[in-house]
């Protein structure tokens, strides 16, 4: 079976922009480090990084999100430090808040979906070596995340969706289908003349088992012209060719 996490750092080490921080937006255009060392080895924006942009501000902040996921601790720990900031946190999906980024971005006290961004839930991974003994309290603990981490979806999301059932199934929402659902609390409008999803970065979604393929159908071929058909002779054309015919016979026998 492929390692999951792996695969979603190394295929995505390349992609990430980390983060910046320009006046009061901060950009996590990246997927979510463990550990500061962590992001410095594989890349990636970790915890630590995001508290210091984030406390170095001062008044309402927007941070603009573009992720496909990550160590669910360090995501634990960036959504935290969003709720406890003194301002008003805007959280905009550009394009991608996938796995550990969905529920960073629902810890804003105003979440915002671009068009065409996508937000995924899915039950968490671990990557561990150990005996039966091990891996059976391993499978207890993410039960046990799992379970927290759909107490925060319910939190944000009221009523009485089965968030579990939701994660079993790795459940891509597009981002109508989050705010039928209640995990954001606006969709923007198309905006004529400008690009939308800026943020969009092409995220190696290769570890998840159902991401979203791109539903614009292919440009029909272009047409294929049949050849002319070959002329038909008329009447005239026959008479003249059978008299150059004749001419060259004759000519044939007088030689």
């Amino acid at each position: 079976m492929r390692n999951r996490l792996l695969n979603l750092y190394s295929r995505n080490a390349q992609i990430g922009a980390g983060i910046k921080a320009e006046g009061n937006t901060i950009y996590l255009y990246d997927y979510i480090a463990g550990s500061e060392a962590d992001a410095q080895w594989w890349g990636g924006v970790s915890a630590e990084g995001f508290t210091r942009q984030l406390m170095a501000m001062d008044g309402d902040v927007s941070v603009r999100i573009d992720s496909p996921g990550g160590d669910v601790f360090g995501g634990r720990a960036i959504a935290q430090a969003i709720r406890e900031y003194d301002g008003k946190v805007t959280c905009h999906i550009d394009g991608l808040a996938a796995s550990a980024a969905s529920y960073i971005a629902i810890s804003g006290d105003h979440v915002v979906a671009a068009p065409g961004a996508f937000m995924m839930i899915h039950r968490a991974w671990t990557l561990m070596i150990g005996n039966s003994a091990d891996f059976r309290a391993e499978a207890d603990l993410l039960d046990k995340i799992d379970a927290s981490i759909a107490a925060s979806y319910a939190a944000k999301a009221g009523g009485e969706t089965d968030w579990i059932a939701l994660m079993d199934k790795e459940s891509w929402f597009t981002g109508d289908e989050a705010l039928a659902l209640g995990l954001i609390d606006e969709v923007l409008p198309e905006q004529g003349g400008k690009a939308a999803n800026a943020g969009k970065r092409g995220w190696n979604l290769s570890a998840f088992d159902h991401p979203p393929v791109n539903k614009i159908p292919a440009p029909a071929p272009e047409p294929v012209p049949e050849p002319a058909p070959a002329p038909v002779p008329s009447d005239a054309d026959e008479i003249a060719a059978r008299q150059r015919r004749l001419a060259v016979d004759l000519l044939t026998q007088s030689a």
